[in-house]
């Protein structure tokens, strides 16, 4: 069965949020560091290693190895549908071992706060890997979830390009010749940038608040993100295999 589009668009834009959920916690809570956009952590790493005030290189250096362990954590878990793309049982276990990451972030968080802050910034960072890994097997074109840079720019790219494109749509149907549809990802496009900021000021607003507590949000937007996941494919199995489901009831 194929699955609607909005199915893996939507699953995207929560990952999206997720990242930004993480990031303001990262930054605001462990030193200024970010967890899932590494382009800014290597841009402080510079900062750091020439003697920048207020940056330091190991909390940077943590979270970039992290990162880069859970997305070679990640893409083991998928790697037997590295070629499909869509949501399936390997994307499925792939958000659960983030979740779990999530999970004993928050365990920590809630009992023994005050342990080293690069501990933290290993499990969400890695956590985020993983999320990274497992968004580019769901195969939304633009849409990385972890970072916002080539969702702005092919949201300026459309912008730009697409007067031209219905120019030229119209001028191949006037001459009878086929002719692509471009379907605006506009509003995909929009959302992604919109709910990272979303998800940046929620946790933001409970880090100010709560400390590290604050990840009780991400742990809720990955789980429900799983087990939305879940009854989907539940669902397409149903729908595939309507005989081997009676028959199990």
């Amino acid at each position: 069965m194929r699955q609607p589009q909005k199915i893996t668009k939507v699953l995207v834009l929560l990952l999206t949020m997720n990242s930004g959920c993480a990031d303001a916690i990262s930054f605001l809570a462990l030193g200024q560091v970010l967890t899932a956009a590494m382009t800014g952590n290597t841009v402080f790493l510079g900062l750091a290693l020439v003697g920048a005030k207020h940056f330091t290189p190991q909390v940077y250096l943590v979270s970039i190895l992290s990162f880069m362990a859970g997305a070679a954590s990640g893409a083991f878990v998928v790697r037997k549908k590295r070629y499909v793309t869509g949501l399936n049982e390997a994307v499925l276990t792939a958000l659960w071992c983030e979740e779990v990451m999530l999970l004993v972030f928050a365990i920590l968080a809630f009992g023994m706060p005050d342990l080293p802050a690069d501990l933290f910034v290993f499990l969400l960072a890695f956590a985020m890997g993983v999320q990274g890994a497992t968004a580019r097997r769901i195969g939304v074109n633009g849409v990385p979830t972890t970072v916002i840079t080539s969702t702005s720019t092919g949201l300026m790219e459309y912008l730009v390009w697409h007067p031209i494109e219905v120019r030229e749509q119209r001028r191949q149907r006037e001459q009878s010749k086929s002719y692509t549809d471009f379907r605006p990802s506009i509003w995909l496009w929009a959302s992604d940038i919109v709910l990272y900021a979303a998800g940046a000021a929620g946790s933001g607003f409970l880090e100010l608040r709560v400390g590290l507590r604050a990840i009780v949000l991400p742990l809720i937007i990955i789980g429900l993100a799983a087990l939305w996941s879940r009854a989907t494919l539940r669902h397409e199995k149903r729908v595939d295999h309507p005989d081997s489901t009676s028959a199990l009831s």
